[in-house]
């Protein structure tokens, strides 16, 4: 074969087909040429919108609703701000939903996934969903030099917008009957505002790592929604539901270092009062004082910082019981003081009769001797002994006998101290008993029995739902 000729047909066949390739392109892009030429708005030179085109239009689909797919991972929840009710999610918010009007220029530097970046700020030249986030407090956008987002147009006439945004919900199932051993639940739900289910659904997928979580006073979980949840139920009709259930258990640990501990030591000094001798009243009334006052200074300060409840809160009824614990053991020692002080008025009140009693003796003595007591002015020495000896016996016994308590007075004080001890030592058995009891029983409701109801109202209400 002759070199020259073949090189000859190698440089037509070669130009033909370039022609062609070149011909086929023009004839695929005469739909946006066409629209170009017609008056229609080119955007960045990626898509051409017809003069006919209304943003304020749902865009036609092939029949059924029209999907928006959002993807949202989740950086972290950034606050949680349980005296509002109020928490903080920062994510990266994304949907997808496809746009059959625009004419995509077929000739532009499309990627290797067939798509084009181009400026967010094309977004407002096309329709959008009208998406919107339910119990929003606060939707932010952080910005550098310009927004932080992007805006990518796929070949296949799909839009992707993200942008990086700081939402701030309420979150209603914020209840604090339980803290500091409460749990809720958060929802972020997103859902459209006019189009209902039979116009649009929507559809989805998060991701969370805990590993990128900053330390909160909460622990953090995000789980799918709860089938009732993904369907939200207007006057008229149901619209489509998409987002994420967030899961918040509050961390214990420090409550237990700053509350629960130290209280339950407070219990447990009053416990020491038992021991010291009733007798000694400063040491017994100094010690239960103080910690009645420790305590609640403790409660007042602690209640400042719970959240808004209404009923009692867990810590709250704590606290109460140990303020109550050391105020009982103050009242146990108060009716020792009341037991001596009684007896001590009955003894004063004794001692009293007996002195009237024996003021009276000695006047009826006096009485006897009366006669010879006119002649010691007359007599001196020797009749002074005479005098003396002519006293009544009784009255001379009674000088000479040693002076001791009475049978009765002995059995009242050994009653007494008899008393004393075994009401100290039954407080010794009967409070340390009475705290280990409230703790099991106050341990259990709220650690057991409550979260199974919370769970069971749960099942109960996704069943009627």
């Amino acid at each position: 074969m002759n070199w020259p000729v073949f090189k000859v047909i190698y440089i037509l066949s070669f130009s033909s087909s370039r022609t062609f390739s070149i011909g086929s392109e023009v004839s695929d892009n005469s739909e946006y040429l066409a629209c170009k030429e017609n008056g229609g708005k080119v955007v960045s030179h990626v898509f051409c919108l017809p003069p006919s085109y209304r943003k304020d239009v749902l865009p036609p689909t092939d029949g059924g609703p029209l999907p928006v797919f959002f993807k949202l991972p989740v950086s972290e929840i950034s606050e949680i701000d349980d005296h509002k009710s109020i928490v903080t999610i920062r994510l990266s918010y994304k949907l997808q939903w496809p746009e059959q009007r625009m004419v995509v220029n077929q000739s532009a530097d499309w990627g290797k996934e067939d798509e084009i970046n181009i400026s967010p700020d094309n977004i407002e030249h096309i329709w959008t969903p009208d998406v919107i986030i339910h119990d929003l407090v606060s939707f932010n956008k952080p910005e550098i030099l310009n927004q932080v987002g992007a805006l990518e147009i796929f070949k296949n006439k799909k839009v992707y917008y993200k942008v990086r945004s700081d939402i701030t919900i309420v979150c209603k199932a914020m209840e604090f009957g339980q803290f500091p051993l409460d749990k809720h639940k958060c929802y972020l739900m997103l859902t459209s505002f006019g189009y209902d289910s039979l116009h649009m659904n929507l559809a989805g997928k998060f991701s969370y790592q805990k590993e990128n979580q900053r330390t909160l006073s909460f622990n953090v979980d995000i789980n799918k929604l709860p089938k009732y949840k993904t369907v939200f139920a207007g006057s008229s009709s149901n619209y489509s539901v998409y987002g994420f259930e967030i899961r918040l258990s509050r961390s214990l640990g420090p409550f237990i270092l700053s509350i629960y501990l130290p209280s339950a030591m407070f219990v447990m000094m009053s416990w020491v009062s038992f021991f010291v001798p009733p007798d000694i009243v400063p040491a017994r009334i100094v010690l239960l004082v103080t910690l009645c006052l420790v305590l609640i200074n403790m409660f007042n300060f602690t209640t400042a910082r719970i959240p808004v409840s209404n009923a009692v809160t867990a810590m709250e009824v704590w606290l109460l019981a140990c303020m109550l614990l050391v105020f009982l053991s103050l009242v146990e020692y108060t009716v020792i003081l009341r037991k001596i002080v009684n007896h001590n008025r009955a003894l004063e009140r004794y001692k009293k009769d007996m002195s009237r009693q024996k003021s009276s003796e000695l006047l009826n003595g006096q009485q006897s001797s009366t006669a010879f007591l006119l002649q010691v002015e007359d007599g001196g020495g020797e009749t002074q002994t005479q005098v003396t000896e002519l006293l009544p016996k009784e009255c001379r016994k009674r000088c000479k006998k040693p002076k001791t308590k009475p049978k009765s007075q002995n059995r009242v004080e050994a009653n007494l101290n008899l008393f004393k001890l075994n009401l100290d030592r039954g407080a010794t058995y009967l409070f340390p008993f009475l705290f280990l009891l409230f703790n099991c029983f106050y341990w259990t409701v709220y650690l057991v029995i409550m979260p199974r109801y919370q769970k069971d109202h749960l099942m109960e209400q996704e069943e009627t739902n």
